[in-house]
Formats: C-alpha cells, sequence, structure tokens
C-alpha cells in the first residue's frame, strides 16, 4: 500500500508542470498597443508608472514609452514647477506609496527621481496580458522643421542623425534603425510621426524613401490636437497622404509598401477634453500568436494589424485576390465600410503651387511647394453598408485597403466631430 500511495504522489508531482505548459502555448489573437505616448521622462505631465497604470487598467496589451531623444535608462531627476505636475505628484505618491517615491531639494524646488523602466516594469507586466516594448521618439528637424520618428522594440538610444533635405533626415533616422535591428538580430520598426506637424512633411518626402519590405511606417491618425491630421485648404490630410505614397511607390517607382498608424501620442493625464493631448485616442490592434515585443514587431512588419479610433473588427482577412472583414458591433452604431485604393491607369502626375509665408505660433515656414493630385488617387472603389464587407480585385487595382466609419462619436476625439474609424493595411495586387 505504501509503495502504490508513493508512486502515486510521484505521478501528480511530474505532471501537473505539464498541465501548467498549457498557459505557454501559442494562441493567435488580436493586441492592442500604443506606440506613441509621453511621460515626465520628456514632456509628458505624468510619472511612467502612472501611466503604464491607465493604458493596463484599460485593456491595453503593450505600450511603448516614446520619450523624446530617451529611452528610461539612467539617473534623472524631474522638477516640479507647474499646477500639474504638483497634481500628478500628489496622485503618484498616493498609488504607489512614499516609500516608492525619491525626492530631493534644489535651488528651492523638489525635484523627484524617476524610475527606469526596468525598475517598474515587474510591477505592470503579466504574460498574455501585458508587456513594455522599448522605444524611442526620435526627435530630428531640418532647418525649423520638426521631424520626429518613433524607434519601436529597440535595444540602444539612437540619437538624431539629421540631414540636407527633409527626406534625407527621414532616411537617415530610419537607416539607424534598420542598422541596429541588423546588428542585434530583432525585428524593429521605426513610424514617421504626425506628418502634418507645421506641415513638415509632404508626400513627395516619403515616395521616394528606401527602406525595405516592413521597414515603412508612418501615422494616419495622431491624436494630439495640433497636428492637423485633416489638412487645410492648402495641405492634404494625412490619409489623403498614404494614398498618394502608396500609389506612386506602387505604381510608378515599384517600390515597398507603407502602412499606416494610429497613436495617442499622449501627454496630458492631468486634464481632459478638447485642447488636451489624451490618452485612448488611437491605437493598433496587431494579430500574433505570443505577446512579446519581438512577435509584436514581427507582425507588424509583416503587416498583420490594423488602425482604430474605436471601431474593433471581428475578423479581417487579406488574401491575394480579397479583401475581407466584419466589424463587431457596438449598441447603438451603423458601420460604413469603404474600399480605398488607385487603378493601375490612374493619372499620377502633380501640379504645384506655391504657398505664402505660414506662421504657426514661434515657426515661420519658408515658401513651399505643395503638389495637388488626381481624385482618383485614393478613390472609395466600393462603399458598403453594413458591419460586414468583402473586396475582389479585378486586377486593374495598384492596392486597395479598407476604412470602416462608425456613426458613433469618438468620446475624446482630439479635434470635434471625429467618429470612430478604422483602417485596415493595403492589399498589394500583383500585376
Amino acid at each position: 500500500m505504501r509503495r502504490i500511495l508513493c508512486s502515486a504522489l510521484i505521478f501528480v508531482a511530474l505532471a501537473a508542470p505539464v498541465a501548467a505548459q498549457d498557459s505557454y502555448r501559442a494562441q493567435t489573437r488580436w493586441w492592442k498597443g500604443n506606440t506613441h505616448t509621453h511621460s515626465w521622462w520628456s514632456d509628458g505631465d505624468t510619472p511612467p508608472e502612472v501611466v503604464a497604470d491607465w493604458y493596463k487598467k484599460r485593456g491595453y496589451n503593450f505600450l511603448v514609452f516614446s520619450d523624446h531623444n530617451v529611452m528610461q535608462t539612467g539617473e534623472k531627476w524631474y522638477p516640479i514647477k507647474r499646477d500639474a505636475m504638483r497634481q500628478a505628484l500628489t496622485g503618484y505618491r498616493a498609488m504607489f506609496g512614499d516609500d516608492w517615491v525619491a525626492s530631493r531639494t534644489a535651488n528651492g524646488v523638489e525635484e523627484i527621481k524617476l524610475k527606469t523602466l526596468d525598475d517598474f516594469r515587474t510591477l505592470f507586466e503579466e504574460p498574455s496580458s501585458f508587456i513594455f516594448v522599448k522605444g524611442e521618439e526620435i526627435t530630428d528637424k531640418f532647418n525649423n522643421q520638426p521631424l520626429h520618428l518613433n524607434g519601436v522594440n529597440l535595444v540602444e538610444k539612437i540619437e538624431p542623425r539629421g540631414g540636407a533635405s527633409v527626406t534625407e533626415v527621414l532616411q537617415n533616422d530610419l537607416n539607424a534603425v534598420a542598422e541596429q535591428s541588423r546588428r542585434h538580430g530583432q525585428a524593429m520598426l521605426i513610424h514617421l510621426n504626425h506628418p502634418n506637424f507645421h506641415y513638415a512633411v509632404q508626400a513627395e518626402d516619403l515616395i521616394g524613401l528606401e527602406h525595405k519590405a516592413g521597414e515603412g511606417f508612418f501615422e494616419i491618425y495622431n491624436g494630439h490636437p495640433t497636428v492637423n491630421n485633416r489638412g487645410d485648404a492648402l495641405h492634404i490630410a494625412t490619409e489623403r497622404m498614404w494614398d498618394v505614397v502608396l500609389s506612386h511607390r506602387l505604381g510608378r517607382l515599384g517600390k515597398t509598401v507603407v502602412y499606416g498608424m494610429a497613436v495617442d501620442d499622449a501627454h496630458e493625464y492631468t486634464a481632459w477634453g478638447l485642447g488636451e493631448t489624451n490618452p485612448g485616442r488611437g491605437w493598433v490592434m496587431v494579430r500574433a500568436n505570443r505577446l512579446t515585443p519581438n512577435t509584436i514587431a514581427e507582425a507588424m512588419q509583416r503587416g498583420d494589424f490594423y488602425s482604430s479610433t474605436g471601431v474593433t473588427l471581428k475578423s479581417l482577412n487579406i488574401g491575394e485576390g480579397t479583401l475581407s472583414l466584419e466589424v463587431e458591433p457596438q449598441p447603438g452604431a451603423e458601420y460604413v465600410i469603404e474600399f480605398v485604393g488607385a487603378l493601375a491607369t490612374t493619372d499620377l502626375t502633380s501640379r504645384g503651387k506655391v504657398t505664402s509665408h505660414a506662421h504657426e505660433g514661434k515657426t515661420e515656414h519658408t515658401h513651399q511647394t505643395v503638389n495637388t493630385y488626381n481624385a482618383d488617387i485614393g478613390a472609395v472603389l466600393k462603399r458598403v453598408k453594413g458591419p460586414k464587407a468583402e473586396y475582389r480585385v479585378t486586377g486593374k487595382e495598384l492596392y486597395v485597403r479598407a476604412r470602416v466609419i462608425s456613426t458613433l462619436p469618438h468620446p475624446n476625439g482630439s479635434v470635434a466631430s471625429e467618429m470612430q474609424t478604422a483602417w485596415t493595411q493595403p492589399l498589394v495586387v500583383k500585376r
């Protein structure tokens, strides 16, 4: 009897770890994440731990801290000088305790020693639930034009490379991330941030960029209220810029595809509403079999993600000749699904016009040549009312992408009358 009992106990002890291994197996699903947010490490109004808590509690699965030209390592002391900082500090101490918050006084100003990502990541990260992906907003410029790009899944901080033109600056920073990716043997990506910020970037600056497949990304939606997603009378909207870039790269130059991102670019957690730069405005949904920094970056390089400001997709299939999707409907919402693209016969020539001097805040722009393009670039090829639609290519298209527009307004949009929307990545039509 005693031998039988001992054998049974040994069997149970050996079997238990095998059962536990089920939680480590691959599970392909959608992971929600934001690749552009700020904290006290640069110009955000809140410490990073409080920022992380906000995203995790609201169902995000991954977060990239993209502070300006810094990667949340080393020693940094943050001065508390404004009311928003004092408000954030009060909440910080209430949430984490006085023993967690190290402070000192320098020249009569209270300073807080910032925690590094390695200091606080174990407080939040959980397998198959929430992770951090390392990043940096590479904050560059050409003359007085701000040129910002986010490096995602970086290992080391990247210094802005500069250059003799807008295109050269973008190319140099893109090359720096690609070189670091090759050197470390892991997937990294870089996306151009808010191209219409001070109207620093035009489609022509992006069309000729050299990058391999899976290395081209830019923000078609940014939740900052002053980045001009919709353009103005002279400058095209960022989403239309995407179509111009895609049409020229695919139809005229035979270059690689460019993927479109939605982010919130959050800076402010102590004040909310229109005019503030709040979290939760835009994000990406990435399809991967595991939640790790590398699998997320690899899936995005494959284009296996969509961007959203509120619309969730139940299914999405982008095949060789078909793009189909179904929306996860929300109560009271109706949907329009538009398939957007350009035909191979579309006239891609542009007509230039010169703007007057433009002033935005303290920034003065020189004269710019702004090009206009054929309306058939980024035309709606098919429109469906309802939560489900499919587009079958005819072979005449250069590319097709889907845009889903809800009748529900964004609960805290970057500008007034912003409706919840989702954008798929383009299906490139083989010729």
